[in-house]
């Protein structure tokens, strides 16, 4: 009896230590921040911070756009584009793809290096968005 009190003991013990995805996916936004931003710019586009907002389950990526991308005319001559392009990234994207199953939203906030408090892109993509048809 005491070998089942103890393995039933231990094993809820572990139950207990098992992470919410929502909190796996704070930690992890977290811990990318820290180690790897603001990363080294590629295509004229670097990734400041990454952001889990646990009510409204979403990740958010915060981009700023440097050199010629740095453009708000152009970003909203193209904004259409720009759009399908990440819709696409979202969706090819296997690295989230415990978020995607998960339902969580995908949110892309795109600032200028220029002015950094202006934002000149900011998508969310919702399952409807990213689910493959």
């Amino acid at each position: 009896m005491k070998k089942v009190f103890l393995l039933l003991s231990l094993s809820l013990l572990l139950a207990g230590c098992h992470e919410s995805l929502e909190k796996r996916a704070a930690r992890e936004a977290r811990e990318f921040t820290e180690k790897m931003c603001p990363t080294p710019v590629v295509n004229n586009t670097r990734t400041d911070s990454i952001g889990f907002d646990e009510e409204s389950r979403t990740l958010t990526y915060y981009h700023t756009f440097v050199g010629p991308a740095d453009n708000k005319e152009a970003i909203d001559a193209n904004r259409e584009q720009l759009v399908d392009v990440l819709r696409k990234a979202v969706r090819e994207d296997v690295a989230n793809k415990l978020y995607k199953e998960a339902k969580f939203n995908f949110r892309y906030v795109y600032h200028s290096q220029k002015e950094p408090q202006r934002v000149l892109l900011d998508i969310t993509y919702t399952e409807k968005d990213y689910k493959q048809q």
